[in-house]
């Protein structure tokens, strides 16, 4: 998924070049930075289309909001964390990316990201960590060794948080093995004071509520799937005033909708990846706009000889 800025650029002029020509239209329903796209060529828009942009929504941005109090929160109160839960797709780990950008600007300090599938021992934890800081680990090191090194990686960057995707997996190890996850996991919070973001399906709650302490530390969201409601109407209005399209898109009809929670079951994922294939589509046939025919459409890639044949026009 891309699903709170656009990740969407605007190509900066080249001094002597020629803009193609304007389109009729007023561009009035883009933002800003969209109407600046709209007017590129047909190969330019179509990957600005395709790279995808981040709408913030409601239930993003209550995480946001709690990501930023844990973020900026001083160390001697203690470190504490979050559970974002989820179905595939629902925008999960696109929200760590997304963390991540945002406070990257801030200073140096960095924020790690690891993916936890398959790791289902502490062992794997630690070693998933290490590599992502290119710190020292081999198949030989012990599980304290790499603790220790873990701890001593996280003081010396000034790590600023961990965040594990796929948290869910430390349940398919043993009840051992998940008992130790969740203490080393307690371990980094205690000791190096990095605020922990986990990210993990529906049934990750149960595995990480096993420990009394580790759940009352880890405030609890959900990315629910999308339904027809207002809700969904506002944010298909924002993806669609992100899109460089030079016509309005005819996307209000509750039928509209009512496709696109059914092609998709509520899957943010599915949904962008719908739009866009139909933002795509509206580009090399001079639709320029999304319509439900597209959509309808769009549940299947345009072919690579359409692409082909259609993305050198202005």
């Amino acid at each position: 998924m891309t699903t709170p800025a656009t990740q969407q650029t605007v190509a900066p002029k080249k001094h002597g070049s020629k803009a193609p020509a304007s389109p009729s239209n007023t561009l009035d329903h883009l933002d800003e930075a969209a109407r600046a796209c709209a007017l590129l060529p047909n190969l330019a828009r179509i990957e600005l289309i395709r790279k995808g942009t981040v709408i913030e929504h409601s239930a993003l941005t209550r995480a946001l909001d709690h990501t930023d109090w844990l973020l900026t929160t001083p160390e001697e109160h203690g470190s504490h964390g979050m559970l974002l839960m989820g179905d595939s797709g629902s925008g999960k780990t696109t929200f760590g990316e997304l963390v991540q950008a945002i406070y990257a600007k801030d200073d140096d300090r960095r924020i790690v990201i690891i993916d936890a599938s398959g790791a289902r021992t502490m062992r794997e934890v630690y070693g998933r960590v290490l590599q992502s800081l290119d710190g020292p680990v081999s198949r030989t090191m012990h599980t304290p060794d790499r603790e220790m090194a873990v701890i001593r990686i996280l003081r010396l960057l000034k790590v600023r948080a961990l965040i594990v995707d796929e948290i869910q997996s430390v349940a398919e190890g043993t009840p051992r093995d998940q008992r130790r996850v969740l203490d080393g996991l307690k371990y980094l919070m205690n000791v190096a004071k990095v605020p922990l973001i986990c990210l993990g399906a529906p049934e990750s709650e149960r595995s990480l509520v096993t420990d009394r302490h580790l759940a009352q530390r880890l405030k609890v969201f959900k990315l629910e799937p999308w339904k027809v409601d207002n809700d969904f109407l506002d944010f298909l209005l924002a993806v669609l005033a992100r899109l460089p399209l030079r016509k309005p898109s005819l996307l209000r009809d509750e039928r509209v909708l009512e496709f696109l929670i059914k092609a998709s079951s509520g899957g943010l994922r599915r949904i962008m990846s719908i739009v866009t294939s139909a933002a795509v589509q509206a580009v090399l046939s001079g639709e320029e706009r999304v319509t439900l025919h597209g959509l309808m459409d769009a549940v299947d890639v345009p072919s690579r000889q359409v692409r082909e044949g259609g993305v050198h026009g202005n």
